[in-house]
């Protein structure tokens, strides 16, 4: 009974979250799913995706293709992790800042008080993994890389004109760690 329930509940959450973010707002909870408008697309078609995920940072097509192979290869290994519900699998590849963030209590209410599911408390970092984190990106699919800086990536789905970025990744001695955005005020 109780796995019927989970799946319910994470079916509502999981298209309560898309909804939201197709409707280009930041998905409740923190869950790091939101729509922004899509970088310009340069002329040249042969170097598009480049010049969208470098933007104004200055990186070589060779850390390019490179950062986006590791990063691909972490998306893949979580995306594994998440079919799996393996929350302490998931939890190895959080940053510090996220985890340090996403276990305060305070934190995880105004998180929960945002869900579009009223009602749901998050009581702990495995239930902000439950319940937000997996139903936002279950089934999604990933197309490209966006730097904030050299160590700074966002993960989107690229759209005509909008991005949906459903990771956000900071390099932390050589590895792609994942990062959880604090809640904006």
């Amino acid at each position: 009974m109780k796995k019927i329930i989970f799946k319910t509940l994470s079916a509502i959450v999981c298209a309560s979250v898309f909804f939201i973010s197709c409707a280009g707002t930041k998905a409740e909870g923190g869950s790091q799913v939101e729509n922004v408008p899509a970088a310009e697309t340069p002329s040249v078609p042969g170097d598009a995706e480049y010049q969208r995920s470098k933007g104004n940072v200055d990186v070589s097509e060779e850390e390019f293709t490179n950062d986006k192979k590791q990063i691909l290869v972490t998306i893949t290994k979580l995306e594994a992790i998440m079919a799996n519900m393996d929350y302490s699998g998931w939890y190895s590849y959080l940053d510090e800042e996220s985890i340090e963030y996403w276990s305060k209590s305070v934190n995880l209410k105004r998180a929960a008080g945002r869900l579009p599911v009223k009602g749901l408390k998050l009581n702990s970092l495995s239930d902000y993994f439950k319940f937000v984190f997996v139903p936002a990106r279950a089934g999604r699919t990933i197309d490209e890389i966006r730097y904030e800086t050299k160590d700074t990536v966002k993960v989107v789905q690229f759209q005509e004109d909008t991005d949906t970025i459903y990771y956000n990744f900071n390099r932390i001695d050589g590895k792609w760690k994942l990062h959880l955005p604090a809640l904006d005020d």
